[in-house]
């Protein structure tokens, strides 16, 4: 085996393992190590005779052949920092010249990511991890990441840039840590329809929890209200929610009413589309922007559910601005928080006035203001029923 060839086979070794710390430590040391003398100077393989990882034994050489090998070495270790001081992962300064893109799907391993007006399949370099953060997953849709070319329609996400937003949820399996569904958004659009599914103010309100932790802008649209008897009894309905100071909108697909008023909502803004599926998020969209290829939710008649259609957040282009749709979950807003935190998602609530007690769970303690106002109509009944329904789900 010629020199070359063998430093070829130490750069590879020395590469796919990481091990160019040791090449620095056995230059520096420059030590030879205990062995059992031997009778002849022929290795026992000659393949890997100068492999840093086989047996230590003491070696009968021939003249010169020890500088030559210090040769090698120092040879390796030049090349392998050389790599080193270009590689993206080892200096930042690197990855800023490397093409920015946005992360516009995300599965287990791999992303859809835009960069330069097409789509690449991306991996995620090894060094990228969540851990440090709390997070389940390093990439998220709405990411702008850095990415490196690997072949046709492929790359390799090198870097994510700072988030300006994250928008999570508990993980399916490790409920300790949080799943992040979108970066990067503004504003949250809560989507819910008048029947089939009927409004669920819960929901709603988990969305606005979310909405307000995560720095979100949030927006109330009330779809499919051509199925309530009148506008008048949605408008009494949301009331609470607009005596709040929350923007609503009242849409219909079927009769175009809220269309123009949404699609002006969404218009240079990054937003996140929540809602429970059949409430219309697909149909919504496809009526602002009629050239979008969407699936639209069909709805159970057994129990005016919507079926699925989105079953991972998604990013979608509009003529102007970006909406990512996400599944219809149940979980928004309240990964994390404690019983004692809620009520301070609950303004209407603690306008009520001062309990009887300071830590007032607003359920059975006597002389509780926000029970009192709600039988005096001074709360919302519905406001209140929610706030319960939430607070037995966290944690004491």
């Amino acid at each position: 085996m010629t020199d070359e060839k063998r430093v070829k086979k130490m750069l590879q070794e020395w590469a796919e393992y990481g091990q160019l710390q040791q090449v620095r430590k056995m230059k520096k040391q420059g030590k030879k190590a205990a062995a059992v003398r031997r009778r002849d100077w022929l290795p026992d393989d000659d393949e890997d005779w100068d492999d840093a990882a086989s047996p230590a034994v003491e070696r009968v050489v021939p003249v010169g052949e020890q500088e030559r090998r210090k040769q090698m070495w120092d040879l390796a270790a030049r090349r392998l920092e050389a790599d080193a001081a270009v590689s993206p992962l080892a200096v930042d300064a690197q990855e800023s010249s490397l093409p920015e893109g946005l992360v516009i799907e995300v599965s287990t391993g791999l992303a859809r990511v835009e960069v330069g007006g097409r789509v690449l399949l991306c991996t995620l370099r090894g060094s990228l991890t969540a851990s440090d953060a709390g997070f389940t997953n390093a990439v998220a849709v709405g990411d702008r990441v850095r990415v490196s070319l690997s072949g046709p329609g492929q790359g390799v996400i090198e870097s994510i840039e700072r988030r300006r937003s994250a928008l999570a949820r508990p993980d399916v399996s490790l409920t300790a840590r949080q799943q992040v569904l979108v970066a990067n958004a503004d504003q949250l659009l809560a989507v819910a329809s008048w029947a089939e599914p009927a409004f669920w103010p819960e929901l709603v309100d988990r969305y606005l929890i979310a909405a307000q932790r995560y720095g979100l802008k949030p927006i109330i649209c009330l779809n499919k209200v051509d199925l309530a008897p009148d506008l008048d009894e949605c408008r009494q309905t949301l009331r609470p929610y607009r005596d709040l100071g929350y923007r609503l909108i009242y849409a219909s697909t079927l009769t175009g009413l809220g269309v123009a008023e949404l699609k002006g909502a969404l218009a240079g803004h990054e937003t996140v589309l929540a809602g429970l599926s059949g409430v219309g998020k697909s149909s919504l969209l496809k009526a602002i922007q009629p050239s979008l290829a969407l699936r639209i939710a069909a709805v159970s008649g057994r129990k005016h559910e919507g079926r699925h259609t989105t079953t991972q957040a998604t990013l979608i282009h509009l003529d102007d601005g970006i909406v990512v749709d996400t599944p219809g979950i149940r979980e928004f807003g309240v990964a994390g928080l404690a019983r004692s935190e809620l009520g301070a998602y609950y303004p209407d609530l603690l306008a009520a006035g001062p309990c009887r007690f300071p830590d007032c769970t607003h359920q059975h303690e006597p002389d509780c203001a926000v029970r009192l106002g709600v039988e005096q109509g001074r709360i919302s009944a519905m406001r209140f029923d929610s706030y319960t329904k939430i607070r037995a789900t966290l944690r004491a």
